[in-house]
């Protein structure tokens, strides 16, 4: 069991989520001239970017694993990739991306942004904050997907829970604080 909840905490991982909610939305969308240059943008700021500074942190010794247990990693960590979102969401901006896309990429911004900042006092899901967000937005989309979307909410809780990685509140307060947010962010400010 432990195997498979380590299996399902690295597929359903943030870094993976973030780019496949992106390729969905934009591809999907068969009306988007600039498809490539907006995924393009997305991947790099959600997800390779943001692998290249926790390798390059792991180099210098900053980081001591990729899974960051540490407190005071994962606070620097959260706080380079507000950045680096809030820097996609500008390019996505002058892109001309659709509302839904630049607006999953703000609530990757600001929501990393508070989550940086509850770190600094409790630790809370990132796991959790980083599906609950991308779900919303996909649903907001039109990919409504009940079955699939609460089986992968369950698994990964359930990993991250398994795992000992986090207790039942931060699971559960990561989920609702990300659904909430995102479905706050994007309907009033995007749609």
């Amino acid at each position: 069991m432990k195997t498979f909840s380590k299996l399902i905490s690295t597929i359903i991982n943030p870094l993976i989520v973030a780019p496949f909610s992106f390729a969905v939305m934009i591809y999907l969308d068969r009306s988007l001239g600039n498809q490539h240059a907006l995924f393009l943008s997305s991947l790099l700021f959600t997800n390779l970017l943001p692998l290249i500074t926790i390798f390059y942190f792991i180099r210098l010794g900053k980081l001591s694993s990729f899974d960051a247990p540490i407190k005071e990693q994962r606070i620097q960590l959260l706080a380079i990739a507000s950045i680096l979102y809030a820097i996609g969401f500008l390019i996505l901006s002058y892109l001309e991306g659709p509302p839904i896309v630049r607006g999953l990429m703000f609530c990757y911004a600001v929501n990393t942004a508070i989550v940086w900042r509850i770190t600094i006092f409790w630790k809370i899901s990132i796991h959790m904050i980083g599906l609950g967000g991308p779900i919303v937005a996909l649903w907001l989309s039109g990919f409504e997907y009940p079955l699939a979307m609460g089986l992968a909410l369950i698994l990964v809780a359930t990993s991250r829970l398994f795992l000992k990685a986090h207790t039942i509140s931060q699971v559960i307060a990561g989920t609702f604080l990300a659904m909430g947010l995102a479905y706050f962010e994007l309907t009033y400010l995007f749609l």
